[in-house]
């Protein structure tokens, strides 16, 4: 029996996406090795694939652009350092096609669901959803609560798993394809 490596890689990239959630949900954060091992991970698929070079190319080129709006939202204050560099891994694995922008969509759903669902815990505890150690963010979230930070990380999970539910070949041995 012999182990098709691009298939294992394909369910370590759904095994990412779930421990990013989790860890962006209990933790508010999103760790570099994590970041780390999605983007080695689609190099390692791309060539255990047979992927050509320039489909690589296109999917760098989406991780840079992606990257880059993920800097811009960083700046802006909307998105975490993590977020940005996690979509960006992300991106690496879609490519710059139409799919780039169906994961943005999927992304800024998820988040817009997580935001209402942090309004309603805060409404039903008076406790606003910050992160650990953001006394000044809690405060004003306590204030309003429509100042308190939004889980992207999570939202950027459940966009990655939106994908490899299309896309992955592991997918459709789980028969979801």
């Amino acid at each position: 029996m012999t182990v098709d490596l691009a298939l294992v890689l394909e369910f370590g990239f759904l095994l990412a996406m779930a421990v990013a959630a989790a860890r962006d949900l209990a933790a508010w954060s999103l760790p570099n090795w994590l970041t780390i091992c999605v983007t080695l991970g689609y190099f390692a698929w791309a060539w255990a694939s047979g992927a050509d070079w320039s489909m690589v190319g296109w999917a760098v080129a989406a991780g840079a652009l992606t990257l880059g709006i993920g800097y811009l939202f960083f700046t802006l204050n909307l998105w975490g350092a993590g977020d940005g560099k996690m979509a960006a891994a992300v991106a690496l694995w879609i490519g710059l096609n139409f799919d780039l922008f169906r994961f943005f969509l999927v992304v800024s759903l998820a988040g817009g669901v997580l935001a209402v669902a942090a309004l309603l815990i805060h409404a039903a505890t008076g406790r606003p959803q910050v992160p650990p150690g953001d006394d000044p963010g809690a405060e004003a979230a306590r204030r309003n609560p429509l100042k308190a930070k939004a889980r992207y990380g999570a939202a950027i999970a459940i966009g990655g798993l939106d994908f490899w539910l299309r896309h992955s070949h592991a997918a459709c041995l789980l028969g979801a394809c």
